[in-house]
Order: C-alpha cells, then structure tokens, then sequence
C-alpha cells in the first residue's frame, strides 16, 4: 500500500519537475490580417493561449424607426421620428432571395404599407434615409 502512494507521489513530483520539458498537449496557432485572411499556422508545444482583437470600428446607426404590428397580417406601419431628408426617405421588401417585392417613399412620420399580395412569410425591410440604412425582419402571417 506504501508502494502505491509512493509511486503516486514520484510520478507527481517528475511531472512538475519535468513540466518544461514534456507536453502531452501541442497546440496549433495561427494569426490573422486585419481583413481576417490566415498569414501563419504553427504547431507548438507551449499551450498558452493568446487571442487579440482588433479595434472594431463602431458606426453611428439611425434607431428612430419602429415598424408595427410585426408579425402582421399584410399591413404595417413605419414610424421615423425626425426624419433627416424626409424627401429622400424611402423603404424597399426583399424576401429570403433577396428579390425586390415592394418600394415606396416615406410620409411624415409614419407611413402605412399594404403588402396584402405577398405571400405569408419572413421579409427583410430596408429603410434608406440620406445616408442611413437600417434593416428590420418583418414577418408576415
């Protein structure tokens, strides 16, 4: 029994002691452009784990835009407080393939959209105002 806890406690002593030296483990490290194409991989045996995060660039989003009642049953309203360029304001439904089902101009703040002829389903609603785009999902049942 002696013998047991003895050779438990050399095999623990040789790992710490030898620890440098042998790894059961070899990791692979690889980096990265900035346009996040590979330009290294290495296998080493040195497991230390590194990540690094390139600055991310935070752009200005437009959230005055709210679209009820969604899910609908074919007609939804667009409601965009202080509208930048009212004249220039516009939205455009796309379905899953990306094809173009609807597009009209923006009224005022709010404006009423009719989409009884599509089918039911899941749409993407872009709203374009100036420079600004903003996406919303509509579903329509």
């Amino acid at each position: 029994m002696k013998t047991k806890y003895f050779l438990i406690f050399l095999v623990l002593l040789l790992s710490v002691v030898f620890h440098d030296i042998v790894q059961a483990q070899s990791c692979l490290v690889m980096e990265y452009d900035a346009d996040g194409n590979r330009i290294s991989r290495q296998v080493t045996t040195n497991c230390i784990e590194k990540r690094e995060i390139a600055e991310v660039q935070e752009t200005e989003t437009y959230e005055d835009v709210d679209v009820y009642p969604n899910p609908n049953n074919g007609m939804f309203i667009i409601i965009m407080q202080d509208c930048v360029k009212q004249e220039a304001a516009c939205y455009e439904l796309f379905d899953v393939n990306g094809m173009m089902l609807l597009s009209g101009k923006l009224h005022e703040n709010e404006t009423e959209v009719d989409v009884g002829t599509v089918p039911v389903g899941v749409y993407l609603l872009r709203i374009k105002n100036g420079e600004n785009v903003i996406s919303k999902v509509i579903v329509i049942n």
